[in-house]
């Protein structure tokens, strides 16, 4: 049996926080999500008879390990092991599929009668922020796959905002052609894929799904569109085809994006036109929530991480980089690097590395050793404050490309790139001098409290643990 969104609700057992008030999804969601410590499922939508609405699935350490059947201190390099050499995964074209239950095609398939929040105050609209964006290249026939904000315009129509990255090129291929580009939203899927539906690197001949696939150890089903030349996750909860016509362009935004602002993207946007929804007889919404410390950054970030974990252990042939951490709190623009440099030069060369990899989102990057846990912010802060000597431990790089929703820097560029960004970025080596230097590395080994290690303390100590 193939996983499922609901596969993993029933996993989550009683970490599940159930809702059975009457909830507007609409004006109420947001709110609700944005407070939820853990997985929600919201199972009463004041004027959606039928639907619930689920968030926060993989906030955290330990919900991203049961999305990819693994523990939590393994995330990182475990999903980058399996991520460059279990894929691409095997797919297979079905005939029929639970998001196949409902077809509402022409004038029936209406997206304002689906639950689509409004995410923040100050937004233009109703937002899908949850749906997997799925394209083709005309040319290769490869689909690709982005997780996107898209403002329902009408009850066909959509605005949408997408970086210039390899969803875009497809677009632009098929308005060069003046031809009109297929394009289809897959919501509510098993995390899993969500999280690989975001990786940004190079997949030659596969797409985000079958990578998906591979990383999960499953074959993944797929079953053909209605009304378009697509194919879509047959355990979907929810599937929107259309059409992006060539050259149009609408207003889109403002909208509450993963950086706490609302900010940096608005303007004219391309157009989804609506030509058919599939979806389950009982269905689950699917929602990110955009506020900051939410689904919205970690989905993006954990295979980022990944990434980093296998592109900086390759530097200088080998290095010993232990984990790699980019912080929900962040927004994605900081990177933790936990190492240990052997030669001069090495932290630097691994923070120029996680500051020029695929991904445009790190802009700070911050090294440690191994001695100092990168998932607490203290003690990033205190390696910070007590072994960087600024004048030689930071650098600054001016005029580099930026995210494009980084408002810090300014848009050099409104054609159609969407936006284009350039500012600096600082890489700070908060690391013990390098292994080969052993007299002054030994100078920075921290002390610690006298009876730490005392077995007869060992009981005392976990219970004083335990009252944190």
């Amino acid at each position: 049996m193939a996983l499922n969104l609901r596969d993993f609700l029933t996993a989550l057992g009683k970490d599940l926080i159930r809702i059975d008030d009457e909830v507007d999804p609409i004006t109420q969601a947001g709110a609700l999500c944005s407070a939820a410590p853990r997985p929600i499922l919201l199972e009463r939508l004041r004027g959606f008879p039928g639907w619930k609405l689920c968030d926060i699935l993989v906030k955290d350490r330990a919900r991203q390990a049961l999305a990819l059947g693994t523990s939590p201190k393994s995330v990182v390099r475990e999903l980058s092991d399996r991520m460059f050499t279990r894929v691409p995964g095997q797919s297979k074209v079905v005939p029929d599929g639970p998001c196949k239950e409902v077809k509402l095609l022409g004038n029936d398939a209406d997206i304002t009668k689906l639950p689509i929040p409004i995410h923040s105050e100050g937004d233009a609209g109703r937002y899908l922020g949850s749906g997997i964006t799925i394209t083709r290249d005309p040319d290769t026939g490869i689909r690709n796959e982005a997780i996107i904000r898209a403002m329902v315009k009408g009850p066909r129509k959509m605005g949408f905002w997408m970086a210039a990255r390899h969803n875009w090129a497809h677009l632009m291929k098929y308005q060069e052609r003046q031809a009109p580009a297929p394009m289809a939203f897959a919501i509510g899927l098993h995390p899993g894929y969500e999280i690989l539906a975001n990786y940004s690197g190079r997949h030659e001949g596969y797409d985000e799904l079958e990578m998906g696939a591979g990383v999960l150890g499953e074959t993944l089903e797929l079953v053909k569109c209605e009304t378009i030349d697509l194919e879509v996750p047959a355990q979907a909860e929810v599937v929107i085809e259309g059409i992006v016509p060539p050259g149009v362009r609408e207003p889109e935004g403002p909208f509450g994006e993963f950086t706490g602002y609302s900010k940096g993207a608005e303007g004219p946007a391309p157009v989804f036109e609506v030509t058919a929804i599939t979806r389950r007889r009982d269905p689950i919404f699917r929602h990110m929530q955009a506020t900051v410390f939410t689904d919205h950054q970690p989905l993006v970030s954990v295979p980022m991480e990944a990434s980093l974990y296998r592109r900086l252990r390759e530097i200088h042939g080998h290095t010993e980089v232990h984990d790699v951490y980019i912080p929900p709190w962040v927004t994605m623009f900081t990177v933790f690097v936990q190492m240990t440099p052997r030669w001069d030069g090495q932290a630097r060369a691994v923070l120029l590395g996680a500051l020029s990899s695929p991904y445009l989102h790190p802009k700070i990057a911050i090294a440690v050793d191994e001695d100092v846990d990168i998932y607490d912010p203290r003690e990033v802060f205190w390696a910070m404050s007590t072994r960087v000597n600024p004048e030689k431990d930071v650098i600054v790089l001016p005029h580099e490309r930026i995210h494009p929703l980084d408002v810090s820097a300014p848009n050099v560029d409104r054609s159609e790139v969407t936006v284009m960004r350039v500012g600096g970025k600082i890489a700070i080596d908060a690391t013990k001098p390098p292994l080969w230097r052993k007299k002054e590395r030994d100078e920075f080994d921290r002390v610690k409290p006298k009876g730490a290690g005392d077995p007869a303390l060992e009981a005392l100590l976990r219970r004083l643990a335990s009252m944190a």
